[in-house]
C-alpha cells in the first residue's frame, strides 16, 4: 500500500479495508456498495470554519434523500491530531445537532488515529476499532440505523466480536492493515 495516498483515499482505504472489510460495522457494507456513503474532506484548520463545513454538510444530508445518500463521513485532514480536542469538537456539533433540533434525525460517531476506550490501555487493540487515519465525523441518519438495528440479532455481541477480531490478527496482518497509524 502506497503511503503516499491523499487524505480522501486513505480514509476510502480505511473504510474499504478496515471498516468494511474487518466487518467492524456490519451496517456499513450494503449502503457503501450502493454507492450512498458519501466520503468528503475538510481541510480548514479554524474550528469556526470547520464548524460551519460541517453544518452545510449536515444541510445537504437533509436536502438530500436517503435513497440517493444514506450518509457521510467527513474527513478533518488538517485537524489537530489531539484526541481530546477532537473530542470536543465534535461535541460542539453535537450541541448544533440539539440547537437545529436535528438530533431526532441525526446522530454521529466520531473516529480518530489516537482513539481510545475510556477503560482500556492506549494500546490495547480493541482501541483500533475507532482510530481512522484522520479526525473523522460519521453523520448518521437514525432512520437508517433504526431500520439496519431492527434486522441485526445480536447487537450486544458486536463490541465482543470486533475485539475478538481485531486479536485474532497476527502482528503481520495487524501491521498491515493498520500500517497508516504506525
Amino acid at each position: 500500500m502506497d503511503k503516499k495516498l491523499s487524505p480522501l483515499e486513505l480514509s476510502k482505504y480505511w473504510l474499504e479495508e478496515v471498516v468494511i472489510g474487518l466487518n467492524l460495522c456490519p451496517f456499513a457494507r450494503i449502503p457503501y456498495q450502493n454507492g450512498l456513503v458519501r466520503l468528503i474532506e475538510n481541510e480548514t484548520t479554524l474550528e469556526s470554519d470547520q464548524l460551519s463545513f460541517f453544518l452545510d454538510e449536515l444541510e445537504y444530508l437533509q436536502q438530500t434523500p436517503a435513497a440517493s445518500l444514506s450518509t457521510t463521513l467527513i474527513v478533518f485532514s488538517n485537524d489537530t491530531n489531539d484526541f481530546e480536542d477532537f473530542n470536543d469538537f465534535v461535541g460542539l456539533c453535537e450541541d448544533m445537532l440539539i440547537e437545529s433540533d436535528l438530533e431526532e434525525h441525526f446522530q454521529l460517531v466520531a473516529f480518530h488515529p489516537h482513539f481510545v476506550f475510556e477503560d482500556k490501555d492506549s494500546l490495547h487493540r480493541s482501541n483500533w476499532v475507532g482510530r481512522s487515519p484522520f479526525p473523522t465525523i460519521h453523520i448518521l441518519r437514525n432512520a437508517e440505523i433504526e431500520i439496519a438495528l431492527a434486522s441485526y440479532t445480536d447487537l450486544i455481541g458486536i463490541s465482543a466480536r470486533n475485539e475478538g477480531n481485531l486479536l485474532s490478527l497476527s502482528d503481520q496482518e495487524f501491521n498491515k492493515i493498520f500500517y497508516y497509524l504506525k
